[in-house]
């Protein structure tokens, strides 16, 4: 995730009529690492079928490159991208049509930590919008797109991200049930779920690459940071409050961060649906 690079092991077949062979001129536009690469034919010669095409297949492996977008992390939904191009035939020459039919995504194939969704196939137009200096080569050529669609199971944020900042929060406002004059005792836990909380959004910002922008996750929070501020400041401004009071204060005081552990709490949950379902 972090270099937006996914390793692919395709079967690529191409059938044709006319003079030219595809096979000889085809690109993987956005495969990287070139010594890492292995593209071999199954058929020493392309085959003639009966209907007078020309049919060749061939085993692709190698790393491919596609950014990829994170604004809906950990609910994000991703596609692995095959990229085809012909080198030196423009689209006057030569144009890429799926076989739709039977492209597909094997049924053993298994992506660790996503869903499979299904996978869609694109025929486009590429024009480079330069002639690179040559009048005879062409500025449009034609593109094959695979995308197998990929997205996070919902568990994962639950449970693995969303539950251990929630038991943060939990934490944090449970300062508020103390007594106000425990100052020591109520101080410590906002101050350790702040800690926390930075060290969560460490962890799982590691696994991500350097972004310009916030991710679904960054803006939950966004709502736990002030909750957990607000929680300190409550509980330091309630014990300077209770200092030289008498019992009947205290007990308003007190009956007064129950109802704020309430309401933080239902911000905490009623932000973070809010923020999930505009996502």
């Amino acid at each position: 995730m972090r270099a937006n690079t996914y390793y692919i092991d395709t079967y690529v077949w191409l059938r044709w009529k006319g003079a030219i062979d595809p096979t000889k001129t085809i690109e993987f536009v956005n495969m990287v690492e070139d010594w890492n690469r292995q593209q071999a034919f199954l058929f020493s010669q392309p085959k003639k079928e009966k209907d007078g095409s020309t049919y060749q297949i061939m085993r692709v492996e190698g790393l491919f490159v596609q950014p990829f977008s994170l604004a809906d992390y950990p609910l994000d939904r991703q596609r692995l991208s095959i990229k085809v191009e012909d080198q030196i035939h423009g689209t006057d020459k030569l144009v890429y049509e799926f076989d739709l039919k039977n492209s597909g995504v094997g049924d053993l194939v298994k992506i660790p930590g996503w869903n499979l969704d299904g996978c869609k196939a694109e025929s486009l137009i590429h024009n480079y919008q330069s002639d690179f200096g040559d009048e005879d080569t062409p500025r449009v050529y034609s593109m094959a797109k695979f995308s197998i669609e990929i997205s996070r199971p919902i568990n994962f944020f639950l449970w693995k991200l969303l539950l251990p900042l929630f038991m943060v929060i939990i934490a944090a406002i449970a300062a508020l049930w103390i007594r106000p004059h425990l100052l020591d005792a109520r101080v410590a836990l906002p101050a350790a779920a702040l800690l926390s909380a930075i060290f969560l959004q460490k962890s799982y910002s590691d696994s991500l690459p350097d972004l310009g922008y916030l991710v679904l996750m960054d803006w939950v929070y966004l709502i736990a940071y002030p909750l957990i501020i607000l929680t300190l400041i409550r509980v330091i401004l309630a014990y300077f409050r209770v200092e030289n009071a008498d019992a009947e204060k205290i007990l308003k005081i007190h009956a007064t961060d129950i109802k704020l552990l309430a309401v933080f709490l239902v911000s905490f949950v009623l932000g973070v649906g809010l923020i999930i379902t505009l996502h």
